[in-house]
């Protein structure tokens, strides 16, 4: 009797796999690059964390809403908002493809980074794996503690496991 109860849990949990999944944990790759987590707060709003570990050590937060994009079952498109903080520990440094105001260019370390970030993005869940991939543009606007504003555009790939 176990075992039918065990086997049968398993056939509706894995029949309960969809494009909709609850969290998910993985790599990111872009800038920021670095470990990225992401938990759903209802159907479609999400929050993503990400430590990313280039050049210092820093946390971006992104609140985001998903819907279905292009009518194609595990495809979604989303976007959101959300800020980071970042210290450098380089020489040399710059966030995404953008300009900075004031101060150098060239010497940024030991900066204090805080900025704010937007995000447009399309993620796919691999129906039948537990593997998520994602896809996506931000734009960026930051002060420095070492006498420069910035503003540019980043871009990434995230790929994740979800649970």
């Amino acid at each position: 009797m176990k075992k039918t109860v065990l086997l049968l849990s398993l056939i509706i949990m894995s029949l309960g796999a969809k494009a909709q999944y609850d969290q998910a944990i993985g790599l990111r790759f872009g800038l920021p690059s670095g470990v990225t987590y992401k938990k759903f707060v209802s159907s479609q709003n999400a929050i993503e964390g990400i430590l990313h570990l280039g050049n210092g050590i820093g946390l971006t937060g992104l609140y985001q809403i998903h819907n279905q994009a292009f009518g194609v079952s595990n495809l979604n498109w989303y976007y959101g908002f959300g800020g980071h903080f970042h210290i450098s520990n380089s020489r040399f440094g710059r966030y995404g493809n953008g300009w900075r105001a004031g101060g150098s260019n060239a010497y940024v370390e030991g900066a204090l980074d805080i900025g704010i970030n937007g995000v447009l993005g399309l993620e796919y869940t691999l129906p039948s794996f537990p593997l998520v991939f994602a896809l996506d543009v931000s734009p960026v606007i930051g002060l420095s503690t070492k006498d420069y504003t910035y503003f540019g555009t980043t871009s990434s790939l995230a790929i994740r496991f979800y649970f």
